[in-house]
């Protein structure tokens, strides 16, 4: 209660009687998969080209972009993608910038593991207005030697990706400061380091530390006394004479060098672009690795967070789905593990390419938070644009977030068309998926008249209260909505004013559902109740603080059977 010391008129707020309950989102996918380049922390995505952009193609044994390609076209509208990679987190790609006194004033970091760090290039070039300069951040998806090969046998030096930022500043106060301009960049992160102008030339990212960078005048080896440039394999057939002339017209001293020690292009890096005489071309390391079943649960550590670890942390994802599951032993049950556990999102599952007999399918879990999926389909691969098998769930997963869009998460994802594939696996008759269907294995076939179409809808639990998806996604969409929508409850007083409004929040939302088709009954009566008071609260759970709310619901169930019994009924005299 506000005190009031002196005379005089008061003005106070007072709260309504209660609180809207705002439904939650249903239609926000986490995909796990492997990917050319790109972080792999989770990332936001909202379109194809938006994964293009950040995280290139898929490696040919990985079917992520098709899936994400399909997710998009099927009616998706936002996806979180975790890049799975065998390669050591923390092993990053790095390289430096140094200013005319070799001073470093800037580290740059592929912004993800793995060997496609080392080809990318940031250029550093005089900028057209005074005072300021251009960084230019390139990337080539081929072999980093053969991108560099000064025998014209490299392949089309046009970069993949590349991002200019222009009229860059080196004051830290600066709207236009570097450091807070690269900050947008979709390969690089940078790290300011100290005061200076970065100077002109070429830095490509290496695994050393950033020890190798190149400036107008030629490279210099940070780590070392003396300065090498080291020259490919395929120049080994110069003479070592020829080598030192190339080295003094680039002021570098190779005397201590070894003839294989030494690479040097005698091409400028990208011809008219900046002017460099030589590059860096370091050692391969070793394979970026096998993705194990370890890459993909992830870890969760203080400011890396990857794989399922990372989507914990992420409510907004209501579906999973990985998939390559079938490639990786074990990944499917830790997958349905991962939604029950968080309880708030469903899990989409794939059969292998070629499972076996009809008769010999199972689905692979019992649990009332997965759905499974059977054939392959056959879609146009988004890079090359040839045909390719490719597992259902990203589809599937664009078709549930269509259905929650256009209808509710109350209708059941099923009889509705596959946008953006060109045929299926396998053709399944009506015959063999009645073998299927009583074993929660959700059929995709091919209807004559009437396109390609999921024609299941069930999950892959036993219990029959259970059966349906959408009776599942239902239930874990009310729960969200109660769950958020009542924190404001938390460390009120547990009595008849809070009871009530409580009472009142739940049954304007569960009301709304019921008006959209959600739940079942004539009347809301008959829909749902709600109940909250000394009915569902004993002296023993106020004293404890606990405050307890009773809710029913009656979902509406798909009409998997339409059943029509028809008679010959002649009229009696």
């Amino acid at each position: 209660m506000s005190e009031y010391q002196s005379p005089g008129v008061y003005v106070e707020e007072v709260q309504g009687g209660s609180k809207s309950v705002e439904g939650v989102s249903t239609s926000t996918a986490g995909f796990l998969g492997q990917t050319e380049r790109g972080p792999v922390e989770p990332r936001l995505v909202t379109g194809y080209s938006d994964f293009e952009r950040l995280y290139g193609a898929s490696p040919d044994s990985s079917s992520l972009d098709a899936a994400i390609d399909g997710f998009f076209k099927n009616g998706g509208s936002r996806c979180f993608v975790g890049r799975v990679t065998g390669a050591d987190v923390d092993d990053l790609a790095t390289g430096t910038l140094i200013d005319e006194d070799k001073n470093e004033v800037a580290t740059v970091e592929a912004n993800g593991p793995g060997q496609w760090g080392e080809s990318v290039a940031v250029i550093v070039q005089e900028s057209k207005y005074p005072g300021q300069f251009d960084i230019v951040v390139r990337y080539w998806s081929g072999d980093l030697e053969a991108v560099s090969s000064p025998r014209g046998d490299r392949p089309d030096p046009s970069p993949d990706v590349e991002e200019v930022y222009d009229g860059l500043s080196a004051d830290p106060q600066a709207s236009n400061f570097y450091e807070k301009q690269l900050d947008g960049s979709v390969l690089v992160d940078i790290e300011y380091k100290e005061d200076g102008m970065p100077v002109e030339g070429l830095t490509w990212l290496n695994r050393n530390s950033g020890e190798d960078t190149f400036t107008d005048g030629g490279l210099v080896e940070t780590g070392g006394e003396e300065t090498v440039v080291h020259v490919p394999e395929d120049l080994d057939d110069l003479k070592k004479d020829e080598l030192k002339d190339i080295a003094g017209s680039l002021e570098l001293d190779v005397s201590g060098a070894k003839k294989d020690e030494i690479i040097i292009d005698l091409e400028d890096v990208r011809e008219g672009e900046v002017d460099v005489d030589a590059q860096v071309v370091t050692e391969k390391p070793e394979a970026d690795g096998v993705v194990t079943l370890n890459d993909y649960e992830g870890i969760n550590k203080p400011g890396l967070r990857t794989g399922l670890a990372a989507f914990e942390a992420i409510d907004e994802i209501s579906m999973v789905c990985a998939p390559d599951e079938n490639d990786i032993k074990g990944l499917t049950d830790s997958i349905v593990a991962h939604c029950e556990n968080m309880g708030d999102r469903f899990a989409i599952l794939q059969s292998p390419q070629n499972p076996g007999p009809i008769s010999d399918m199972e689905t692979p879990v019992d649990s009332t938070y997965a759905a499974y999926y059977y054939p392959w389909v056959e879609v146009l691969d988004p890079v090359t644009n040839r045909e390719k098998l490719v597992p259902p769930g990203g589809h599937i997963a664009g078709i549930y977030a269509r259905t929650d869009q256009e209808h509710g998460v109350h209708k059941a994802p099923a009889n509705e068309t596959i946008r953006g594939i060109v045929g299926l696996k396998n053709s399944i008759t009506k015959s063999e998926q009645d073998i299927l269907n009583p074993k929660g294995i959700n059929c995709i076939r091919s209807f004559q008249g009437r396109g390609i179409r999921v024609w299941g809808a069930r999950t892959t639990s036993t219990d029959p209260e259970w059966k349906y998806l959408n009776v599942r996604r239902l239930f874990l969409f009310i729960e969200q909505s109660i769950q958020e929508g009542t924190q404001w409850a938390v460390f009120e007083p547990n009595d008849q004013d809070t009871w009530g409004r409580i009472r009142q929040s739940v049954n304007n939302f569960l009301r709304t559902v019921w008006r959209n088709g959600g739940l079942q009954g004539q009347s809301e009566d008959e829909a749902f109740y709600v109940k909250c008071g000394e009915e569902t609260m004993s002296e023993d759970d106020i004293d404890n603080g606990r405050l307890i709310v009773e809710i029913g619901v009656a979902p509406v169930k798909p009409a998997e059977f339409v059943i029509f019994r028809i008679s010959q009924d002649t009229d009696q005299a």
